[in-house]
């Protein structure tokens, strides 16, 4: 069966481009609403599995449109937004309020490609049919009371699709900590930016993006910026960022593995890496390298992840040290960096 899609938005050049891929890459497209009030309705009469959901829209927003809809069906939204700070704002409130993932209208046909297209959607619509199913049978790896306690001088965190959600999740329930936390997230600068700043106003952890030769003090989220990768760096004590355009013949920029890799090289059995949701691979070779230096590697079990893409590799990879949900995340990394037990959330 192929997968019920439904566009919604006001430009009919997007929605024309929209329907056009879809269709090239074997989805159904079921319908196309022209405004929030069209596409809630067609979606309460259409039941799709997967909906892209337009973040500007005259009338009601997406982000106001993006609740109704949920309501009115189970399917997984995408948001389409261009890539400036304003539409970063509520494509970030709206993947908080439980969007899927969001597509970059500006690049749709450009660097935003069919193959990008296939992935967002076959993931959306994985992600909708185990949560159709109810599926989850979560047990944690280890009793979190059992892990060891380490000295350790930093985390860093990878994490991509269902990211925002996933860290402001994390960091509500994570005490501020007195190492650095560096966190490599797949998205566009703008975007980065702006999920910085909402993680610094809504928990209180004291974040910033990563600049060259910044230096990571503790109880600090340092956030790679989305266009370079960050790495970790020491001299004597000090420990601080470097930025890189290199290498470039990767498909993430930053990545997770540049970061782990880095990292383990300057900190050995002094670190923990954490990998949360995402697509792809990113993570599971920089995960080995921490491993392989006497680090520590943590991994979102699947019943958590939005798409079980990272942790999934870096499991099966055999470089994840434990595996848990992301409500005993926290929990976690608290017992492991302090010695101290918090309460799940």
């Amino acid at each position: 069966m192929p997968i019920n899609v439904l566009i919604i938005d006001d430009s009919p050049s997007v929605c024309a481009m929209l329907s056009q891929m879809m269709t090239s890459a074997g989805f159904n497209v079921v319908g196309i609403g022209k405004s929030a009030e069209e596409g809630l309705e067609l979606a309460g009469k259409l039941k799709p599995d997967v909906i892209t959901l337009d973040i500007e829209m005259p009338g009601k927003s997406g982000l106001q449109a993006l609740p109704l809809i949920q309501k009115t069906c189970d399917a997984a939204i995408i948001m389409c937004s261009t890539l400036t700070n304003q539409a970063a704002t509520a494509t970030l409130q709206s993947l908080e309020k439980g969007a899927f993932d969001y597509i970059p209208k500006t690049e749709i046909g450009k660097t935003f490609t069919l193959d990008n297209l296939k992935d967002r959607v076959n993931n959306a619509y994985a992600f909708v049919t185990s949560k159709r199913k109810g599926e989850s049978n979560y047990k944690p790896s280890v009793p979190i009371a059992s892990l060891p306690h380490q000295n350790l001088k930093a985390i860093v965190i990878g994490v991509s699709t269902g990211g925002p959600a996933a860290l402001h999740k994390l960091f509500n329930a994570l005490p501020v900590m007195p190492i650095p936390i560096v966190v490599v997230q797949h998205m566009p600068a703008a975007f980065v930016a702006s999920l910085a700043e909402r993680i610094a106003q809504q928990t209180k952890h004291k974040t910033c993006v990563a600049k060259e030769d910044h230096t990571l003090a503790p109880g600090e989220v340092c956030f790679a910026p989305g266009d370079l990768h960050v790495l970790v760096k020491k001299m004597g004590a000090r420990l601080y960022c470097g930025l890189s355009e290199e290498p470039k013949n990767i498909l993430h920029k930053p990545s997770a593995d540049v970061l782990f890799q880095s990292a383990a090289e300057v900190l050995g059995k002094e670190l923990l890496a954490v990998i949360l949701t995402g697509m792809g691979r990113d993570g599971a070779d920089g995960g080995k390298t921490v491993r392989t230096r006497g680090g520590m590697v943590l991994a979102e079990s699947k019943s958590s992840c939005v798409v079980y893409g990272m942790p999934k590799a870096a499991i099966e990879a055999r470089t994840a040290n434990f595996e848990f949900d992301l409500q005993d995340m926290a929990a976690a990394i608290t017992k492991i960096v302090t010695g101290k037990l918090i309460p799940p959330t």
